[in-house]
């Protein structure tokens, strides 16, 4: 994925599926939580010109609609929120679980909003820390592990990325009669 110019506006969150019935005589409610927990982003970038939109029409030709993949990162949260600089899994860990062990070092802090990214390449999956860790420990995550982690897994906390595809097989840009390209897309997490 190019990665100029940065991204004029994005939409970034997490999708998820759970079932609520009503009764509709009581009101009481039964909830069912699925498994499945998926990031998703709607990208949008500036005004540009020909040369510009030229890398990016390439990059859509290449994903070949929902074919192909790619690695992104919510455009708006690249940096730590804390002062750890490195992390690495201290304990293996098996799918579904939001609780990890990491070493982070000694007096340094992961705070809660910052993304943490399990695996690289096509293996990159992407978390969020949901609360505030001051030492080595246990770290909650959020979504839930999609794949088990070992202490072998590489962990990434300076611009995580996950991996993604995109929305729909119709990829599209537009141009004005002055060559000014304008360029949107949605994407979700490759699961």
């Amino acid at each position: 994925m190019p990665t100029s110019p940065a991204f004029q506006s994005s939409n970034f969150g997490i999708r998820r599926a759970v079932g609520v019935s009503e009764s509709p005589f009581t009101g009481s409610q039964q909830v069912q939580v699925y498994p499945k927990a998926q990031w998703f982003a709607t990208l949008t970038l500036p005004t540009m010109s020909k040369t510009q939109a030229r890398e990016w029409v390439n990059f859509f030709v290449l994903c070949e609609g929902r074919r192909n993949t790619f690695l992104l990162s919510d455009p708006d949260y690249k940096s730590i929120n804390g002062t750890a600089t490195t992390a690495a899994v201290a304990a293996d860990k098996d799918t579904g679980t939001t609780v990890v062990n990491l070493t982070i070092g000694t007096g340094k802090t992961l705070n809660k909003g910052s993304y943490i990214q399990f695996g690289t390449g096509a293996s990159s999956r992407l978390h969020m820390v949901v609360d505030d860790n001051t030492s080595n420990g246990n770290v909650s995550i959020q979504p839930p592990l999609k794949d088990p982690i070992t202490t072998t897994t590489t962990v990434t906390i300076a611009s995580p990325v996950g991996l993604f595809r995109m929305d729909n097989n119709e990829l599209a840009w537009d141009a004005d009669h002055l060559s000014r390209f304008g360029v949107s897309f949605s994407c979700s997490e490759a699961l």
